[in-house]
């Protein structure tokens, strides 16, 4: 479990590149140690999450050879390798807890680590000048790169943002750092591994952590919650906007990015506004394209017959609604869903981790999926057996 959490934070660029295809490190031990648990007879079954995956994919499997736009069966059959361990966990017996606690404790550690080497990195890139540690990625032989196209060097404000050097783009050492700290305010509180996993989130200057961190803190964790929930939101809503009238120099990088949402070519357009469009280009293709989609891998094909003059990302509830349409999308938030709230990980990590794959790209990236599987091995012991199988 360790040496694939670390994979995935540490060696998720390095790749042996077969085509256009990356079979990355973190895929290679996501396969691993899925199969080690299968066959070291660990593994228990939940028939509802084969169900609801079978179906999707069989829905998809039956619209691509109807589809009209170009279609793609290696991403197909990369969705199924990723979410069909989702199927699988450990079986319920006492004594899990401290798997479950090794677990978060790995990953803690390892993101710490990556915490402080972003710290280490804003200095060295904006002080310094050494733009060649701004990602590993311009320091790996072209044969092992990680296919994909990524924001590997971004500035904000003239600031040049961290990564933490071994991840992608600054959103991911966002999200990375803001789970760890979740994780770790719900266990130890330890106030050092706190505060270096908080200034590594700030110093990645993006909002993506950040919101998904507000997201785990305040969403309600039960119905009776939710009048509170309905308080702090509120509460959260007036302090925001209270900040912003007062136009304090520390933040407005960061409300500087709202007006990114009306400004063609900018992050915010591109993950979110942008999206929307391709997606009613495909509700315009009629009832069959809105609830089967245009056919697995066609969202970026079909770019071109939008004739976008500007970016546009593919997170994943644009990603899926558009190639699987209404349907697929509903079975496959329900299998993520499933496998999350029936864990024994904390509720906010729970809603930080469904946020996070809804929101951004992250569909069929081998990295995040393992480390949803490997944080929701262990069942929630309160939870029906039919959901903890």
């Amino acid at each position: 479990m360790a040496v694939s959490i670390f994979a995935v934070l540490f060696l998720g660029q390095i790749a042996y590149n077969i085509g256009e295809f990356p079979l990355a490190a973190d895929l290679i031990c996501y396969a691993l140690i899925t199969g080690y648990l299968l066959v070291s007879g660990y593994a228990a079954l939940s028939v509802p999450s084969l169900f609801l995956l079978a179906s999707a994919m069989a829905l998809s499997a039956l619209r691509i050879p109807f589809a009209i736009s170009s279609t793609s069966w290696s991403s197909f059959l990369l969705l199924g390798v990723l979410y069909a361990p989702f199927c699988f966990r450990i079986g319920r017996r006492s004594g899990l807890q401290p798997i479950l606690d090794y677990t978060t404790k790995t990953y803690v550690l390892a993101a710490s680590i990556i915490a402080a080497t972003a710290v280490v990195q804003i200095v060295l890139v904006n002080v310094l000048k050494l733009t060649s540690l701004a990602n590993i990625y311009f320091l790996l032989p072209s044969s092992v790169r990680g296919a994909g196209f990524y924001t590997f060097f971004r500035q904000e404000g003239g600031i040049v943002k961290a990564n933490g050097f071994f991840l992608r783009e600054a959103a991911d050492l966002s999200l990375v750092t803001g789970l760890a700290f979740l994780i770790e305010y719900r266990s130890r509180k330890r106030l050092t591994v706190l505060g270096l996993l908080a200034t590594g989130l700030l110093c990645s200057l993006s909002g993506s952590g950040l919101i998904a961190v507000f997201a785990g803190l305040l969403l309600p964790k039960s119905a009776g919650r939710i009048p509170a929930f309905i308080t702090y939101t509120v509460g959260t809503v007036l302090l925001l906007g209270v900040l912003y009238t007062l136009e304090l120099p520390f933040l407005t990088p960061w409300f500087g990015r709202l007006s990114e949402f009306g400004q063609p070519g900018t992050s915010a357009y591109a993950r979110f506004v942008a999206p929307m469009q391709m997606v009613q280009n495909s509700f315009d293709g009629g009832i069959f394209a809105t609830w089967l989609g245009q056919g697995a891998g066609s969202f970026f094909r079909d770019l071109s017959i939008g004739r976008f003059g500007y970016e546009v990302a593919d997170p994943t509830w644009a990603k899926v609604t558009y190639e699987y349409g209404l349907l697929g999308f509903i079975l496959l938030l329900s299998v993520v869903t499933i496998r999350l709230y029936s864990s024994a990980l904390t509720v906010e990590a729970c809603h930080f981790l469904l946020l996070s794959w809804i929101m951004f790209s992250f569909l069929l990236k081998p990295g995040y999926c393992c480390l949803i599987w490997l944080l929701t091995l262990v069942p929630n012991e309160r939870q029906p057996s039919t959901l903890n199988a």
